[in-house]
């Protein structure tokens, strides 16, 4: 009888510690169904890109990711616009510079929950050898051990000298927004 009376305690324990960690930690990034994509304006027209090579680092708890971490690296050199001219002009040195600089890194360093009830990750970027502060707003939904992270910002290419030499906003626009879409699970 003594013995029962010890264990209950602990399989509660056991319990409460193992539905904590279904909603918090680690993340894992199901690729097949995930993507990091773009929406640039060159010549007044709008055109979608993406990369098909990143990875994510997402360490958020689902009740509250204002505690979490987010660190998110593409490969430049894996953009696809659909359009083979377009993809290797953005490699060259004055764009992304992808021979001397092959990723972008964004990494988070506060969280912050929003007006709206959508989270924003304050942190910093990194692109081209220049680093600067950015913000990712996002949005976080699921249960148990399976997650949606829904993500955007805003890039001013100009902070990160992508387009050297093509100022001409008319040409190629100023704003790069990114969309990022993650199927997660633990």
């Amino acid at each position: 009888m003594i013995k029962t009376r010890y264990l209950q305690p602990l399989v509660i324990a056991a319990s409460l510690a193992f539905s904590a960690n279904a909603l918090a930690g680690s993340w894992t990034v199901v690729p097949e169904t995930s993507s990091v994509g773009f929406i640039g304006t060159q010549q007044g027209t709008k055109f979608n890109g993406r990369f098909e090579t990143f990875t994510a680092d997402i360490s958020l708890d689902l009740a509250d990711p204002t505690k979490g971490s987010i660190v998110g690296t593409v490969t430049l050199d894996s953009v696809n616009t659909r359009d083979h001219d377009r993809d290797a002009s953005l490699l060259d040195k004055d764009w992304f510079n992808a021979k001397e600089f092959p990723q972008a890194k964004f990494e988070s360093q506060k969280i912050e929950k929003a007006a709206d009830g959508s989270y924003v990750a304050n942190g910093q970027l990194t692109l081209k050898g220049t680093t600067k502060p950015i913000a990712l707003k996002f949005t976080l939904t699921g249960s148990g051990a399976a997650a949606k992270f829904a993500g955007t910002m805003s890039i001013n290419r100009f902070d990160f000298n992508v387009g050297e030499g093509w100022n001409d906003t008319s040409w190629v626009a100023q704003d790069v927004a990114v969309d990022v879409k993650l199927d997660l699970k633990q």
